[in-house]
């Protein structure tokens, strides 16, 4: 039996086969040992450290059942079906673009981003997650950096093309800094607060309207959630007034910095783009007609409407049977599948990319860590935005230049892949997260449960 605190962790450390619990489980055991070390010596007791370790119980005993506790939780349905439908999308890029001619998807980039999306999904599934609560500023100022760098880049059509994918990844920067921020006072709410300006600055000097949008409806979110779990203390009259205060604020903010009449706009001619058919109405108008004679199941083939670059959409005020064609990027291979191969094979795609969000949202509300919680959230939501944007665009209600997550684009894809192997790690790392509190309320945060288990165990 070990006789002082540092023995005793290290003999309960041997019996912890996960290498990631053993730092979580040593910091929580030393925090208790030496309370009650002090709590002894408080009384006036000799030999209060070998005290404290004797009443802690047997270290094999222990370390033994903290062993059983603390054990990876594997993901593999998630991590299988992820990867399913990255390499649908890979199949569905190449070989619905094949005839495109220099807008065809090239299947040896293909394979490379696919291959190098399973990395950045496999390593981010087991990469320590504890890492971005060990330096959330660090990551919120390099990703920061990272935003104003890649717009020194050359643009592509007067836009920042690489800052446009930093800028996806700004809601779980977000989250992390709200995490940085948690106190009692106001000026922790200010300051979380304050964290989204230079993120929405860097959307609005990409420019990158749709990602200004996932920011601002994650970020509320993020902000109302950490409000409701405390993070700038107690009080249900606080996250009211926050709920209050923000519905008001940021729209009067958002028509005060001239978005307000463009996106109303957006939203008029998204819903009746036969208004100006041949101005901002017109991908609408375009893909509308293009589906209008799309069956549910194509058994035919026609290059012209599955494979081409080129999308058929029929005029009733040009006669008949005339029509006018139009060029389809990228964004829009979901509706080359859809005119394509028909209805069938578009809504079994929307529901198995569905299925994938539906199943890391319940996963995501299952999580006890905030912090953890709060990521994988941040990661579902953003998804789900791309993926509600993407299904509107592709029927022929054009708010935002969206893509289909896992789907459309190859960089994207890598992105996408990598999200989600960030969520995937929180889940599998659950075990071992803990909801840490703030620096100035820090304690012994010990879990007394397993402890008295572990003794009655014994006992008996």
């Amino acid at each position: 039996m070990p006789e002082t605190i540092q023995g005793y962790i290290e003999a309960v450390e041997e019996q912890i086969r996960w290498r990631r619990a053993r730092s979580v489980v040593s910091l929580e055991l030393r925090r208790h040992l030496e309370d009650q070390r002090d709590d002894f010596a408080a009384e006036g007791l000799e030999d209060a450290e070998r005290l404290a370790v004797e009443e802690m119980g047997d270290p094999v005993s222990v370390g033994t059942e903290l062993d059983r506790l603390h054990r990876p939780r594997p993901q593999w349905g998630l991590l299988g079906l992820t990867i399913a439908l990255a390499c649908v999308g890979a199949f569905l890029r190449v070989w619905l673009t094949r005839g495109d001619g220099a807008d065809a998807v090239s299947p040896v980039m293909t394979a490379l981003a696919l291959t190098l999306g399973t990395a950045a999904l496999l390593g981010a599934y087991f990469w320590d997650f504890t890492a971005l609560i060990r330096h959330p500023r660090a990551i919120y100022a390099g990703a920061l950096a990272a935003g104003v760098l890649s717009w020194l880049l050359p643009h592509v059509n007067n836009a920042a093309y690489y800052t446009r994918y930093i800028i996806l990844l700004y809601p779980v920067v977000y989250a992390l800094w709200l995490y940085s921020c948690r106190g009692s006072s106001w000026r922790h709410f200010v300051l979380a607060l304050a964290g989204g300006i230079p993120l929405a600055l860097i959307c609005m000097l990409a420019p990158f309207s749709f990602g200004l949008f996932i920011l601002l409806v994650c970020g509320l979110i993020l902000l109302l959630c950490a409000v409701r779990m405390g993070w700038f203390g107690p009080g249900r009259w606080k996250f009211a007034g926050t709920a209050l205060a923000l519905a008001v604020g940021v729209p009067v903010l958002f028509f005060g910095m001239g978005y307000g009449a463009s996106f109303i706009m957006r939203l008029r001619f998204a819903f009746h783009p036969e208004l100006d058919p041949y101005g901002s109405g017109y991908w609408g108008w375009m893909t509308r007609m293009t589906l209008r004679d799309v069956p549910f199941i194509r058994w035919d083939e026609h290059a012209s409407f599955g494979i081409a670059s080129r999308g058929r959409a029929y005029c009733s005020w040009f006669g008949e049977k005339s029509y006018v064609e139009f060029s389809m990027d990228q964004d829009f291979v979901p509706l080359k599948l859809l005119v394509g191969w028909g209805w069938l094979a578009y809504l079994l795609l929307m529901a198995a990319i569905a299925a994938l969000l539906v199943w890391l949202l319940i996963r995501c509300l299952r999580q006890k860590q905030q912090l953890g919680r709060l990521t994988a959230l941040a990661v579902v939501m953003s998804l789900g935005l791309e993926t509600l944007f993407s299904a509107a665009l592709n029927l022929g209600f054009v708010m935002f230049s969206s893509h289909l997550p896992l789907i459309v684009g190859n960089l994207h894809t890598v992105l996408d892949l990598a999200l989600i192997g960030l969520a995937l790690s929180v889940f599998r790392g659950g075990s071992i997260l803990r909801n840490e509190p703030p620096e100035e309320t820090r304690q012994s945060v010990f879990p007394w449960r397993v402890k008295i288990s572990i003794i009655s165990s014994m006992k008996t």
